[in-house]
């Protein structure tokens, strides 16, 4: 397979798991996220793989380290965008305030809509890329605990899928991986679990979502 796998918001858990199962599979892998030194430390226990420390929320900054990333590592051919919502603050629906919003909505939204807008004129000029974007339950399912989240998280699935059907006829695959679980180790929340289910979605280029979780038992929780 092989070809170049940028990770977007590369934690210590999923987004690592996700570069060493493409890893695996011949991928030369880049790691993006703040905190360059758990970043290097990431990219360490993994082969072929380089660091490229940067903010999300920075457009330029960001801009630049998909640029590095490409020189040394080749065209990006799979972009896995991948942040928790604890990389800005969690508001309640009731809390909800402009500036709680704009946080989220600046990691999640506009940081998707700058990395995949940055890479996705190669693709298209190749006539061929996967793009991966991570939403959680709160994207489909209301949930008051995450007011501001939820905002955007169900603003980067509904780009998400209307992507996949503007772009599939193009060759370019857009998938959104809705996780609707913990992500912990063991059982369907496992990182290791979750990192195959993205590449399968690379490989098998079948479907606009893939659910993890069981999102009837979240609606259960908050009805």
């Amino acid at each position: 397979m092989g070809g170049t796998l940028a990770v977007v918001g590369a934690g210590p858990g999923l987004g690592t798991a996700i570069a060493r199962r493409f890893a695996e599979h011949g991928f030369r892998t880049g790691l993006v996220a703040r905190d360059g030194e758990r970043l290097a430390r990431a990219v360490a226990a993994l082969p072929a793989a380089g660091a490229y420390p940067a903010d999300i929320t920075d457009g330029a900054g960001l801009r630049a380290a998909l640029d590095r990333m490409q020189v040394e590592l080749g065209p990006i051919d799979v972009l896995a965008f991948t942040p928790g919502p604890g990389g800005a603050p969690i508001t309640q629906a009731a809390d909800v305030t402009p500036d709680a919003v704009a946080a989220q909505f600046a990691l999640h939204v506009l940081g998707a809509v700058t990395a995949v807008q940055h890479v996705l004129p190669g693709m298209l000029t190749r006539g061929t890329g996967t793009v991966l974007l991570t939403t959680g339950a709160s994207s489909v399912v209301p949930m008051p605990v995450l007011g501001d989240v939820g905002i955007a998280m169900a603003g980067l699935r509904n780009w998400a899928l209307g992507l996949h059907a503007a772009l599939r006829p193009r060759g370019v695959h857009v998938a959104t991986v809705t996780i609707a679980t913990a992500i912990q180790a063991g059982g369907a929340g496992d990182p290791d679990a979750i990192a195959a289910r993205y590449l399968a979605l690379h490989e098998r280029r079948d479907r606009a979502e893939d659910v993890i979780g069981d999102l009837d038992a979240v609606r259960l929780l908050v009805s």
